[in-house]
This record gives structure tokens, sequence and C-alpha cells, in this order.
């Protein structure tokens, strides 16, 4: 099921989207829609953290990203192993870090099945670039996603960029 707003798409269950409806036009200003993208995407992104919303939030046909739920499921690999990769986390992986399906999830984590591995791939992807420099300009939810999972494994490379 979805619904549109403006720029918003909203995907998920019935309750999903109500809730996820409820909470956007309670606290997004309809200034928000005169901004450009990259300030929106930061906006729903904190929204979508603060009240755990679980709808996928689309601006303009790209996904925003859950800053918070991202970086617990890198934890909770650190912690557990590949083997615990969530699929938004393998998601967010395939559609925005510059990486091929692999077929699927257990492709990708034969492909890195270490943690080592995963850094790497932050510093090199698929793609010869950095996970951080493979980033558009207007993708900030991303990019805060990946500056913070840069500071995660204690990589230094481009991120200063961004700040």
């Amino acid at each position: 099921m979805n619904i549109k707003i403006d720029k918003i798409s909203i995907y998920g269950s019935e309750k999903e989207i109500e809730i996820a409806q409820t909470i956007l036009k309670q606290f997004l200003s309809s200034e928000l829609f005169k901004e450009d993208e990259s300030k929106a995407r930061i906006e729903i992104q904190r929204l979508i953290d603060k009240h755990n919303i679980k709808a996928t939030i689309l601006w303009d046909g790209n996904i925003v990203w859950s800053k918070k739920r991202i970086l617990k499921d890198i934890r909770k690999i650190v912690d557990e192993g590949m083997n615990a990769m969530s699929d938004y986390l393998y998601q967010f992986l395939n559609l925005c870090c510059g990486s091929i399906a692999h077929y699927d999830k257990w492709g990708w984590i034969s492909k890195y099945p270490y943690l080592e591995a995963l850094r790497k791939f932050f510093i090199k992807n698929e793609f010869g670039q950095s996970v951080l420099s493979y980033q558009p300009w207007w993708a900030t939810d991303r990019i805060e996603i990946v500056k913070e999972i840069y500071k995660f494994f204690g990589l230094r490379s481009e991120y200063e960029r961004f700040d």
C-alpha cells in the first residue's frame, strides 16, 4: 500500500502508513516543500528516527534512510557477525553504497564475509570509489549515515569535505 503527499511517497502496511502520515503532517511545515531536497531529507530522517517510523518514506522517488536503524544494524553485525545483517542494511548497501546486488543478501555476505571486508568496502566500493564520495550531493540522509559509519570504523578519508 502507498500514499503520496506532494513530493513524499509512503509505503508500508496500512497502519505504518497512517502513523507516518500523521507524524509527517504534524511536524513538517509546508515551507519544507519549497526547500531543496538536501534540507528536506535531513528533516525527514530526523522524524523517522525520533518517532521510529517503520514505513518507507521517499522524497521525489528516493528512499529517506533511518540513520538510527542503519547504525544499530552496523553495531549488530559487529557484535554478532555478518550473518546478523538485516534486510534493511543490505538494501542500504546495495542501493546506496556502490554495490551490485550479488543476487541477494546472502550473496552479498559471501562476498564480504567479515567485518574487515565491510570496512574495506567503505574505503573502496565495487565502482572503485569510497562509499562517501559515491553519494550525490542531495542525499544528505545517506551522507550523514556514511559519515557515522566512517567514524565507527575509524576511517578518516575525505568525509571532512562534507563538514
